[in-house]
């Protein structure tokens, strides 16, 4: 069931049934294209995430933004109630999973054709903030420069609270190889050598890239693998523990392998797995998502580091323009590697003052009472 409603010279239409959302493929994607968004405002990411992580209780809204009928924005949201509110919030769709499943959807922003970003991010703005069925408007993992943040800056009217985030972190591959390890730090670059040195002395490191379904499902199980013995050396859990999170991976995989969008690369030395990153792709852009890799040979190999440079190296004889590394707090590894940083933001917007208040009361009372839960050994992740 879609709702209609006027606005000129766009019109606003919202789709909130899974079954029209399944049929959008092709007009997302062209739209995808024009408006160069990344890799995770996707139809196939976003499609997939609500068919594993939605709730009974959430409720869909697919903003489309048209002018005589050609689609020229597309914002993809959703609601859910939290925990002691009266109202839903809406938030990004693909993000608000609990944190053991998290799938780190990030870079969301209203997606528009260049020809018309001012007027779709200012109509927008205009529904995020006056619609009466929630009393909270939740913006996770906006870039500094997103579309939504310009908008909704340029607006003093709205009660809205701004948190930094970390930054994004990302390699330009338009420079060379040699211009990229001149920015890594001498200490690094030492270590680097020395391990360089083992690598070759040893056998060399060999790169392998699967291509095809099978292969991925094999290199995925040694991800999983390598990943949680990264994890557990660090005391935590990997993310890889997480039934959705693995339901939701496999299934992506499935949709996006065909356009070339998904890789798994498995580095070795002779016989034995050092790393495995896994690496999304869009026409401009490697973003590294996870990886995994031996620590017996940590010290030795520096087996991750050497992984992402032979990727970074693949990636730029490829054409891309960018490594990304993805969002990270400051500090960060990701640093060591010469990146040009994008602070991140996430933004709230409230209706009015009052639900501001109400917000902040929340946050006091759900901070008192994790404390007590904690004193009792009561697990915080069940307030979420």
């Amino acid at each position: 069931m879609n709702e209609l409603i006027e606005q000129r010279p766009l019109q606003l239409s919202i789709v909130s049934d899974t079954e029209t959302f399944a049929g959008m493929t092709e007009e997302w994607r062209v739209l995808g294209k024009q408006a160069s968004a990344s890799f995770f405002m996707n139809w196939e990411w976003h499609y997939t995430w609500w068919q594993v992580y939605a709730t009974p209780s959430d409720r869909l809204y697919l903003v489309r933004f048209t002018l005589d009928d050609k689609l020229v924005g597309l914002l993809p949201m959703y609601s859910r109630r939290p925990k002691f509110a009266l109202k839903h919030r809406l938030m990004f769709l693909g993000t608000g999973e609990p944190v053991e499943d998290e799938v780190a959807t990030e870079y969301l922003d209203l997606i528009s054709h260049p020809d018309h970003q001012q007027e779709v991010a200012d109509a927008a703005i205009d529904w995020l903030s006056s619609c009466k069925r929630w009393g909270t408007v939740e913006l996770r993992y906006l870039l500094d420069d997103a579309l939504l943040v310009q908008a909704y800056r340029a607006r003093a009217e709205l009660v809205t609270i701004e948190r930094n985030v970390g930054n994004r972190y990302r390699v330009p591959l338009e420079l060379s190889e040699e211009a990229h390890l001149e920015n890594i730090s001498k200490s690094r670059s030492k270590r680097m050598e020395r391990s360089r040195r083992a690598l070759v002395r040893d056998g060399g490191f060999e790169q392998i890239s699967v291509t095809g379904a099978a292969e991925l499902d094999k290199a995925f199980h040694y991800l999983a693998e390598l990943n949680h013995e990264r994890q557990a050396h660090k005391q935590r859990k990997s993310v890889f523990a997480s039934d959705k999170f693995n339901q939701f991976h496999r299934l992506l995989i499935q949709l996006v392998i065909e356009h070339g969008g998904v890789n798994i690369h498995q580095f070795k030395l002779k016989h034995s797995l050092l790393a495995v990153i896994y690496c999304f792709y869009d026409k401009n852009t490697c973003y590294y998502y996870q990886s995994g890799f031996s620590k017996r040979a940590a010290n030795k190999y520096m087996p991750l580091t050497f992984a992402h440079l032979a990727e970074i190296q693949r990636n730029r004889g490829m054409g891309r323009r960018y490594y990304d590394f993805m969002r990270a707090e400051p500090p960060s590894y990701k640093e060591d590697f010469g990146c040009e940083t994008t602070p991140m933001v996430t933004t709230f917007i409230f209706r009015s003052r009052w639900h501001l208040l109400g917000f902040n009361t929340r946050k006091i009372v759900r901070r008192k009472l994790v404390t007590v839960l904690n004193t009792f050994g009561i697990n915080r992740n069940l307030m979420q």
